[in-house]
């Protein structure tokens, strides 16, 4: 009877042992994929030689109204390519290039994008540091550029779920100190 306490006692520490290392692991992958956004996955970078054009493609793009209060809605043909991150980018580049007709546009002026692509339902949108850094307005205009982005590309993307904003390849607390961004916007909550 003596011997049967001790090996029931190493059994049980060893099945807690596996269970606790199992719990690290599943700990360390999710924490693991918490950032996607922070590097671009290699498989969805898309360099410009490898661009197919399909022709053009009307997009819907928001800008801020005259008056800077709300959003207002304006489509513009663009030059349409096979690759999503592709298009996505020249989406994005509409919406810095800012309103043909009526509206303003609701960035920074300077702000240029470096890269966009989309994995897992998600857009990453990657904007130079003028986006943050030559943000002077209050929080309705912080709200203007967030929606903006936001409901771009969810116009254009039905499929993306989320949207991260990124400023030099990096997640930013905020633009101006409104509204966190430090992790993907659901698009569902910009509408």
């Amino acid at each position: 009877m003596g011997s049967s306490k001790p090996r029931t006692s190493k059994r049980f520490n060893l099945v807690i042992f596996i269970i606790v290392c199992l719990l690290a692991i599943i700990l360390i992958v999710t924490l693991s994929k918490r950032r996607p956004g922070v590097e671009k996955p290699t498989e969805t970078a898309t360099k410009p030689s490898e661009e197919v054009e399909v022709g053009t493609k009307a997009v819907l793009l928001y800008f801020g109204s005259e008056d800077g209060t709300e959003l207002v809605e304006a489509t513009r043909d663009i030059m349409a390519s096979s690759e999503p991150s592709a298009l996505l980018a020249s989406i994005m580049r509409e919406l810095v290039a800012g309103p043909a007709g009526k509206g303003i546009s609701t960035l920074p002026s300077g702000t240029q994008i470096r890269s966009a692509y989309t994995a897992e339902r998600t857009a990453y949108v990657d904007f130079s540091r003028e986006l943050k850094s030559d943000f002077t307005g209050g929080s309705t205009e912080e709200y203007l550029i967030v929606a903006s982005i936001v409901r771009t590309v969810s116009a254009n993307f039905p499929d993306v779920t989320r949207v991260q904003i990124l400023v030099e390849g990096s997640c930013v607390d905020s633009i101006g100190g409104h509204y966190d961004l430090t992790e993907p916007l659901s698009v569902y909550d910009w509408q």
